[in-house]
């Protein structure tokens, strides 16, 4: 397949919101202790909604480099590889720009969230979705590949 960027997007925030939100909710209900109510402080409930967003974000931006690099390529494909790869950049990028940058301090009350707390969310999201570009996408969306990874165009 060769993504365009409304593909990327497209993919990218549907992966978002059919596995990344409900993997984050259950994660941060792990992190409560899987009380319900979450507990008054929500802190611990918000932080993690507040990382999958920022590194969505980071990846809608980065698409846009991708689409032109991808340009470069012989077949102008972006196999999953470079997928795996910068994905797991993505996410040492967002990870230093809180750590080290304070790039999400206005968000985040509490400051930081701990690298293990963080990595672990991370491959919670990250595997089931990595999976799902390869084999669940495919299957229930038949003609996603052969359209550039767009959902919606005929």
């Amino acid at each position: 397949m060769v993504p365009t960027l409304a593909g990327r997007w497209q993919t990218r925030i549907l992966l978002y919101v059919f596995i990344g939100l409900p993997v984050t909710f259950l994660y941060a209900m792990y992190l409560t202790n899987w009380r319900w109510p979450p507990a008054i402080d929500l802190s611990a409930f918000t932080d993690p909604f507040v990382f999958i967003t920022a590194i969505l974000i980071l990846g809608l931006i980065l698409d846009v480099a991708y689409i032109q690099a991808q340009r470069f390529r012989w077949e102008g494909d972006w196999p999953f590889a470079f997928q795996f790869f910068f994905s797991i950049m993505e996410f040492f990028a967002v990870y230093v720009g809180m750590e080290y940058f304070g790039a999400l301090d206005y968000f985040l009350p509490d400051g930081r969230i701990p690298f293990e707390t963080a990595a672990w969310h991370f491959t919670f999201v990250f595997v089931p979705s990595f999976i799902a570009v390869l084999a669940i996408v495919q299957i229930f969306l038949v003609r996603w590949r052969y359209k550039g990874g767009e959902l919606g165009r005929f």
